[in-house]
């Protein structure tokens, strides 16, 4: 039988999100907008003569740094601070399934990464003259990549202690910035620390994004178990996180 009660419910906790973030959602999206313009043109300028390869890796690059700045490294903070300062508390004591409270927070959170995500790619495929393939398939490869890297940002927040939490965002957005291989090939570094970055979420996700709307190297299944297995421990960790008790 239809729940309208939690239908409703369900709504008020999304439009309470939504309002409590209504100053920061504009100000993030222009900040990935921001970051975004800055790999595909900043990043062009350091390379000089750009390939359509290293143009490829720029466009990717830039949708996938903006996902992880705003997913893992400005959720996580926020979030943060939202459980330092109670509202995190005053969740929880909400008569509400705590899951409800999670996927609008998340939903929130996508609606702030898509605008980027969507100036990124238009910018650098008229920017590089790139043929973009959108399929349902590369679409729901960058909703997984999205919300995987949204609910990391979140288990960051719930487990870390305040003061350490910024520490972790910033080095997880200068590390795939400058050292990863998002923006530029996999074969310019060894294959051990290849390896450690293909164990975490962001490097599968990218490979994802590069392959299905680029068709610049090999699908893999393995990415998407990846993002997938990474999608089920951060949010089983976040619930768990909302339900246990102090």
């Amino acid at each position: 039988m239809f729940n309208t009660r939690k239908v409703k419910s369900f709504y008020g906790v999304i439009l309470w999100s939504l309002i409590r973030q209504k100053y920061m959602i504009p100000l993030f999206t222009v900040l990935q907008i921001i970051l975004s313009l800055a790999i595909i043109f900043g990043l062009a300028l350091l390379i000089g003569d750009v390939d359509r390869t290293s143009s490829i890796y720029l466009a990717t690059g830039a949708v996938s740094i903006g996902i992880i700045a705003v997913g893992a490294t400005l959720c996580s903070q926020v979030v943060s601070e939202a459980k330092s300062n109670g509202v995190f508390d005053y969740q929880r004591s909400l008569p509400i399934h705590r899951s409800h409270i999670i996927i609008a927070d998340m939903m929130i959170w996508g609606i702030a990464t898509m605008p980027g995500i969507i100036v990124s790619l238009v910018v650098s495929t008229l920017w590089f003259d790139l043929n973009i393939d959108i399929t349902p398939l590369g679409i729901f490869a960058i909703l997984l990549f999205l919300v995987t890297t949204i609910s990391v940002g979140f288990a960051i927040a719930y487990f870390l202690p305040t003061s350490i939490v910024s520490m972790v965002a910033q080095l997880i957005i200068i590390i795939n910035l400058l050292f990863s291989p998002i923006t530029f090939p996999a074969s310019r570094l060894p294959d051990w620390i290849v390896s450690i970055f293909d164990f975490f979420p962001f490097v599968p996700g990218t490979d994802l994004l590069r392959s299905l709307l680029f068709n610049v190297g090999q699908f893999h299944i393995s990415d998407l178990v990846i993002l997938l297995i990474w999608l089920f421990v951060c949010l089983s960790l976040s619930l768990y996180a909302m339900t246990k008790r102090n």
